[in-house]
């Protein structure tokens, strides 16, 4: 073997063992991460369990959310752009439907129906009542607060079940009125 294939194989050999250890550490960030975020193999398995949740639930089932207080009783839909808001209650689709955190949506002002524009009237210990398909669930009011339009921390999910309910501020374009209520 001559001196330019020894350096050839030489450097490929080098080469394999550079990627080799970059596909490692990697592969060991993203692990690490995953589990400093909070992401574990057993909240994987939940999220898919929740998963099946949600496809369990039919559209012809009942999917409301009713605020005696304010007068509200509306139906939810999945999702969270204008033709739905604009109708309906918006759901967060990154949110559980039934246990954990789940995620409410509606206009304050502005659209066909403005279901929230009256949320700022909420305090604590007033009920909501949360109903999916035979789940009928009632929550208790423990804040309601403006947050940064970009401040979606409030939507994570807990290990107890909470309602998080957002919608706009008119007079105020970057901030979110955000209503969270525990179940009772």
């Amino acid at each position: 073997m001559n001196c330019c294939s020894k350096r050839c194989i030489n450097l490929l050999t080098f080469i394999f063992a550079v990627i080799i250890f970059i596909q490692i550490n990697v592969l060991t960030f993203i692990v690490f991460n995953l589990k400093n975020n909070g992401i574990s193999t057993i909240q994987t398995k939940e999220i898919a369990i929740e998963n099946q949740e949600k496809k369990a639930y039919k559209e012809t089932e009942e999917w409301r959310l009713i605020i005696p207080k304010i007068n509200v009783s509306a139906k939810i839909k999945e999702g969270t752009n204008g033709e739905i808001i604009n109708n309906y209650i918006g759901h967060f689709t990154e949110t559980p439907t039934i246990n954990g955190n789940i995620g409410l949506i509606a206009a304050s002002a502005g659209y066909k129906e403005n279901y929230f524009s009256q949320l700022k009237d909420l305090v604590e210990g007033d009920v909501i009542i949360y109903i999916i398909g035979d789940n009928k669930k009632e929550y208790k009011v423990t804040k309601n607060i403006e947050i940064e339009e970009t401040d979606w921390s409030h939507l994570s999910n807990r290990e107890e079940n909470i309602l998080t309910l957002i919608t706009g501020i008119l007079e105020k374009p970057e901030s979110r009125r955000c209503v969270q209520a525990i179940e009772i």
